[in-house]
């Protein structure tokens, strides 16, 4: 006779062999998106000094080593011919 958690946690393969198999086989992984959600809900908990939500982006930057993207405004042609020969 088996004991009946050994018989569930049998019965729980049996009925995952596949997604079991595959997590096996292929090389996919989600635990870098896990570790990074894990660490914004730790800043999150520790969050109270933050006076807004700026700062408290700042802190998850500086946390995961992420430089903040410049963006780039684009000119319409004729502000572009302005900016370029000095008339602005």
């Amino acid at each position: 006779m088996i004991h009946p958690r050994f018989q569930a946690a049998f019965q729980t393969f049996l009925k995952d062999k596949d997604k079991i198999i595959n997590a096996l086989q292929l090389p996919y992984s989600n635990a870098k998106l896990e570790a990074t959600n894990n660490l914004i809900k730790l800043i999150k908990r520790n969050a109270f000094g933050f006076r807004n939500f700026e700062n408290f982006k700042k802190r998850i930057f500086i946390a995961l080593n992420i430089k903040k993207e410049r963006t780039n405004y684009i000119l319409s042609r004729y502000h572009r011919f302005e900016y370029q020969n000095g008339e602005n």
